[in-house]
């Protein structure tokens, strides 16, 4: 019951076949194929060259012939199985997504009752194939980015079926269609249910699951609630496709309960999770009856014995089952728990069904549940996010929750994949300039000494591309706390800049701080002329060390784009005459644009023109820098730019070692001089932004500075950004 492909140069689809309702296919390749035919460059299998997977190359077009199905999709069908039993079936897999052209991954339960008994072939049986009666079990819309991921399905159904493992492409009508694209599997096998981790369906008893013997009663199985004034009258599955079979889980509230009363069911233990990699648990619960309690989802650590409650939800919510979604992440080996509590009376019964899961955060469901506020689809509402108000003076205009369907782009949200989802998406106003900015509030989140990580999707398009380059404008996370000095503080965690492609893509950053703070997503529109798209969704917030991601939108302190202010760099020259300062409306060089967005403001800058003809120095100090965690070196990028007369102006950055546990005087030793400009070398008649760069020893925690010398003349200086490693 398993396929692996084989391996070149006897490669495969074992027993599964293509279905020719459709002229698109998937065939067997490998690793050595990969920029030929399209797919990974190496198996799952053997994680090599040779062995094989399935692939579906996704920007073929198919013709269209007159009396066949217009099926848009390849379809790679299982040989025909027998029913699963009440136990049900697990079945594995290994996917892989790539490229502007594919759309989604779809596993589709067929049943086959009636097809089978003629003893024709899978062609003659589904020759008149429509996909009307077919079952979605599993979807995937992310692509992996050329990585595999794992897939699981638990499922369970009473006759002769197939399963079908349908790639879709984007339809024809998008210009993404042209583009090379691959969706690829590998390793399909069917296994015993309890090989799917806790995914459960209580059709033949609790699974992988067991009571917990230190609560007040246990779980029990049902098909459907004796007492029509609480529980669901049939499980999930049934009550959605009007069946007979199937089983779920509930509390029974009866005699001889009393309020408060617990049930725990728990899961198999896991193993701590992957800090850039949580899993997502989905479930169905029906909660009705006016004596309806609370149900938990908790994280048991197996080290400590403690409960971390991530996901509660209380009182009644109708005749009808809900799905509810949590997003897991533990540093320690640890079980789920659901825990049932009895409520103020007998009509109080709790049901759950369906229990799954996948690899990948979610956002937590219904919002109400969320354990850490943050987490929104925006499909109700927005969840507590709010726009800044008029007095605030933070931005120029609001982010606004957009059906997908109002909008040319994005055409669909990330939540759903529909054009009746929703997403926020930055405004385009009458009257703009480069450098307007929307600010996004998260509600004020409790500080802490553990670390946690926020996950979210944005889409950063810009169809049509300036001659002089990107322009669409950035987009930038940061933390909003107030520091020990009663200031308010905006630490930046995640940056984007510009045009990212067409797609929904992942985002990822760290957010720690031990006082409370706010999420801020700021978005800012660059000189682009009207073309450009800015959205966000699905924002998950929980507990996890996790990297940013992806990677050049890490941040560091000493970044800066000079649109709002000079970030946390000091001007250290106490001359209020000559200084560094940041351009304004009424006081700026002539004839220099903002380099980051081509706005008229945007950047710092100093201009000295002093009759006495004393050189002035001018120093711009950044915020304490951290040393590598590896003691190598960082990249300080910077654009500058020269204005004035004067053949004795100069720029200069120097680095200073920085004592953060000394009380007065944190400076140690004298400035050491790493980069050295004379205007007499730029030979430019107007001011130009040109682009700089220098190593700086990071082996120790320092500051960095910059540093300006003229009598007649002056520098402007933009878009300072460190990477980690040496320069290239």
């Amino acid at each position: 019951d398993t396929c692996d492909f084989g391996t070149s140069p006897t490669i495969s689809l074992c027993k599964w076949t293509n279905l020719k309702v459709t002229q698109l296919q998937w065939q067997a390749s490998s690793g050595q194929n990969a920029f030929w035919l399209g797919g990974p460059q190496e198996d799952v299998s053997y994680g090599d060259t040779l062995g094989g997977y399935s692939v579906f190359e996704t920007s073929q077009i198919p013709e269209r012939k007159i009396g066949q199905p217009a099926f848009e999709s390849a379809m790679l069908m299982s040989p025909t199985r027998n029913s699963t039993g009440p136990k049900g079936m697990c079945i594995k897999f290994w996917y892989s997504m790539a490229g502007l052209s594919p759309d989604r991954l779809r596993v589709l339960l067929h049943p086959m009752m009636g097809n089978v008994s003629s003893g024709g072939s899978v062609d003659d049986m589904m020759r008149n194939y429509d996909g009307s009666g077919d079952e979605v079990l599993w979807e995937e819309r992310d692509m992996t980015a050329g990585d595999w991921k794992e897939g699981q399905i638990a499922y369970a159904y009473g006759n002769t079926h197939s399963l079908i493992f349908e790639g879709i492409p984007v339809d024809t009508s998008d210009l993404s269609r042209r583009f090379r694209g691959y969706i690829a599997l590998d390793e399909l096998s069917f296994a015993d249910p309890t090989q799917c981790s806790v995914f459960c369906n209580f059709e033949g008893g609790t699974c992988s699951w067991t009571q917990d013997t230190n609560d007040d009663f246990d779980w029990t199985l049902s098909r459907g609630s004796l007492n029509p004034s609480t529980g669901p009258p049939r499980d999930r599955s049934s009550f959605a496709k009007d069946e007979m079979m199937g089983g779920y889980a509930f509390i029974d509230s009866g005699y001889p309960r009393r309020p408060g009363d617990r049930a725990r069911l728990m899961s198999p233990e896991f193993q701590n999770t992957n800090p850039d990699s949580p899993i997502c648990m989905r479930f169905w619960t029906h909660m009705f009856g006016n004596g309806i309690g609370t149900l938990r989802v908790i994280i048991y650590d197996v080290n400590t014995g403690k409960d971390n409650v991530i996901w509660k939800i209380s009182g009644e919510a109708g005749n009808a089952w809900y799905q509810g979604q949590v997003p897991i992440s533990s540093s320690s080996p640890f079980k789920i728990v659901f825990e049932g509590v009895v409520g103020n009376n007998n009509l109080g019964d709790i049901a759950i069904d369906e229990i799954t899961i996948k690899q990948g955060a979610c956002p937590s469901a219904p919002q109400v549940a969320a354990a850490k506020s943050g987490d929104c689809t925006f499909e109700v509402d927005e969840c507590g996010w709010t726009n800044p108000g008029p007095r605030d003076r933070m931005d120029e205009m609001d982010w606004v929750r957009t059906v997908a369907a109002d909008s040319r782009v994005p055409i669909r949200d990330h939540s759903m994949g529909t054009q009746q989802g929703y997403y926020m998406t930055m405004p385009r106003g009458t009257v703009q300039r480069g450098g307007d900015r929307a600010w996004l509030l998260s509600r004020t989140i409790e500080g802490s000494d553990q670390p946690m990580c926020m996950i979210f999707w944005y889409f950063m398009y810009e169809p049509f591309i300036d001659p002089s380059g990107p322009s669409l404008g950035s987009l930038l996370v940061h933390m909003r706390y107030e520091n020990a000095e009663g200031d308010m503080v905006l630490q930046p965690v995640w940056s984007l800049k510009n045009h990212q492609g067409p797609n929904w893509m992942y985002g990822q950053a760290k957010l720690q701080n031990n006082k409370d703070f706010v999420v801020a997503f700021e978005g800012v529109w660059g000189s682009s002329r009207g073309t450009g798209f800015i959205a966000l969704d699905d924002i998950t917030i929980f507990s996890g060390d996790c990297s940013t991601k992806p990677q050049k939108a890490i941040t560091s302190g000493g970044d800066c784009d000079f649109q709002r202010d000079a970030c946390q760099w000091k001007n250290m020259t106490t001359d209020s005459d000559f200084r560094w300062t940041t351009a304004s409306i009424s006081r700026r060089p002539a004839n220099l644009p903002d380099h980051t967005f081509g706005g008229p403001i945007g950047y710092a800058y100093f201009d000295v023109f002093n009759q006495n003809a004393r050189p002035q120095s001018l120093t711009l100090l950044s915020p304490p820098m951290d040393k590598s965690k590896d003691n190598s070196p960082i990249c300080f990028t910077f654009w500058y730019a020269y204005f004035g007369a004067s053949e004795s102006t100069k720029l200069k950055v120097t680095r200073e070692l920085y004592n953060k546990d000394a009380t007065e005087g944190n400076s140690t030793g004298s400035p050491v001089e790493l980069w050295v400009l004379e205007a007499t070398t730029i030979g430019t008649q107007r001011p130009e932004w040109q682009y700089g760069q220098v190593e700086v020893d990071a082996s120790a925690d320092y500051r960095v500075s910059v540093v300006g010398m003229a009598t007649n003349g002056g520098f402007a200086i933009d878009d300072i950004k460190t990477y980690n490693g040496s320069c290239r």
